[in-house]
């Protein structure tokens, strides 16, 4: 998802507290949010109101002004150091901000002040798998389940970062040792019935079916459903799931990819190319968008297109195979 980074224990001690005596920021220039005009009256009169300055941080969130929001963080946390969750919200905006040292170091600066705190331990490690450092992402999870062996969000924890070094015997493990402790827990729910799909194995419906049992709706079930009926063979049934995924949540890009190829194999170019096209908008950083749709643009004898697609899709993945090959193809 984002890329490698090092970071060094205790990075974010200094930008923690460099705004202390500073006067709060004012509401950047160009900004208009009624919103952030509210709250930036209200801290006028409230200055050491670390809760304002909480609110202000969202709303810059929301926006993706994640400078200005984590200005705001930093000024609610030296009003109150001690705030965990203050600290949280800062780690999520310099994480979203592309600022992946200053997290991991705000949240391992927390970890050392509040080693006891169970959901630190549990973001910490997230990031770290995020980040694809899994052997550190083990180490910090290790720290919870030493105290809380039957952890459930630790166990669930423990399946991602296995299922990503694909040890899919110990992410299966895990899964279900969560699910010990809460059948109903979702998210293990749906990782196994995923895993299990992807080894076209009857077992992925008893667990996707559990899951939508619980969130009918869910769009990243439906969408499952229709890759356990596609590794299957059945095709009609797997389109099916993907429009389902569709129309719950029309920006779901791997639902059009999905419903596209299928088209795409029945030959159905013009079907599988509407499909494509929505993906692309919906995904424009997706290689496979582009992919597909360049070689579908190539079947239906539009070159040009086609070309574009394909240099679209090697310029967000230089690794891309089928894509370089097209391209070939379609050079000669």
């Amino acid at each position: 998802m984002k890329k490698y980074l090092l970071f060094f224990l205790g990075i974010g001690v200094l930008t923690l507290y460099s705004c202390i005596g500073e006067p709060p920021p004012p509401p950047i220039k160009g900004i208009e949010n009624p919103a952030i005009t509210t709250v930036s009256e209200q801290i006028k009169y409230n200055p050491d109101d670390p809760e304002l300055y909480l609110t202000r941080a969202s709303l810059y969130y929301e926006m993706e002004y994640y400078d200005e929001a984590a200005s705001d963080m930093k000024i609610a946390l030296s009003h109150d150091s001690s705030s965990i969750a203050y600290r949280h919200v800062l780690a999520d905006i310099y994480f979203d901000g592309n600022k992946d040292n200053e997290a991991l170091g705000l949240l391992e600066e927390t970890i050392g002040l509040f080693p006891a705190s169970e959901a630190t331990l549990l973001k910490l490690s997230e990031f770290q798998y995020l980040l694809q450092f899994e052997d550190s992402a083990i180490k910090t999870i290790d720290k919870l389940m030493k105290v809380k062996p039957d952890h459930v969000e630790g166990n669930y924890m423990y399946g991602r970062i296995f299922s990503q070094k694909g040890n899919k015997e110990k992410s299966i493990l895990h899964y279900k040792k969560a699910l010990e402790k809460n059948p109903k827990h979702f998210d293990s729910l749906l990782e196994l019935g995923t895993l299990y799909s992807l080894d076209k194995s009857e077992k992925a419906l008893e667990y996707l079916n559990q899951a939508k049992g619980l969130s009918p709706n869910n769009p990243d079930v439906i969408f499952e459903l229709g890759n356990y009926h596609r590794f299957q063979g059945n095709d009609k049934k797997a389109l099916d799931f993907y429009k389902q995924t569709i129309f719950i949540d029309n920006q779901y890009a791997d639902a059009h990819i999905n419903a596209g190829i299928i088209n795409f194999e029945k030959k159905e170019y013009s079907k599988a190319l509407d499909f494509f096209n929505i993906a692309v908008e919906t995904d424009p950083a997706s290689p496979a968008a582009y992919y597909y749709r360049g070689i579908t643009h190539a079947y239906l004898n539009d070159k040009s297109k086609a070309k574009n697609d394909l240099q679209n899709a090697l310029e967000l993945a230089p690794d891309y195979e089928d894509a370089k090959n097209a391209l070939l193809d379609l050079e000669r």
